[in-house]
């Protein structure tokens, strides 16, 4: 039988609901100053993309080259504003903790990108495979992510997190 929790549970806040903490407009941790600026910088990436690639043949293979290196064609321009996004919104709505989490599993993401990158199943977005450039973006990405935004770089030092 279904449990009725009253009005109360329904306007709860999120902190309450969720177990979430919404973090403030105070000073920001480094982890938070480090997901502002790389969710900045892939939604400019993304934004940027589309002067390559405009915005038709959405997953079409081809041979459009951000700075003349990494391949593009609209879907991963797509993919890299909303990953930036999604950490934009993160370092600047939730808690240190939370931040850490969403910069912790985009870490993981972008380098499941790497490797799946590397073995040639990225065609979708049009990743080469092995030695293409945008596989070493993606683990770059990846481990720069985990390391200055994960509190990796905290941890080794032995500090304790901001919760």
């Amino acid at each position: 039988m279904i449990e009725w929790k009253g009005i109360e549970e329904m306007v709860m806040d999120p902190e309450k609901r969720f177990g979430i903490r919404v973090g403030g407009y105070g000073a920001k941790t480094p982890e938070q100053k480090f997901g502002l600026l790389f969710g900045a910088i892939y939604v400019g990436i993304g934004v940027v993309g589309f002067a390559f690639t405009g915005f038709d043949n959405l997953v079409l293979v081809s041979e459009d080259r951000l700075l003349g290196i990494f391949l593009l064609n609209p879907f991963h321009n797509i993919v890299h504003i909303l990953v930036g996004g999604v950490v934009l919104l993160g370092a600047l709505v939730l808690s240190p903790s939370g931040t850490e989490g969403i910069n912790i599993g985009v870490g993981g993401f972008y380098l499941l990108a790497a490797v799946l990158g590397y073995l040639g199943y990225l065609d979708l977005v049009n990743v080469r495979h092995h030695f293409d450039p945008d596989n070493f973006l993606h683990l770059f990405s990846s481990l720069a992510i985990l390391l200055f935004g994960g509190g990796l770089l905290r941890a080794m030092q032995g500090q304790r997190a901001n919760v």
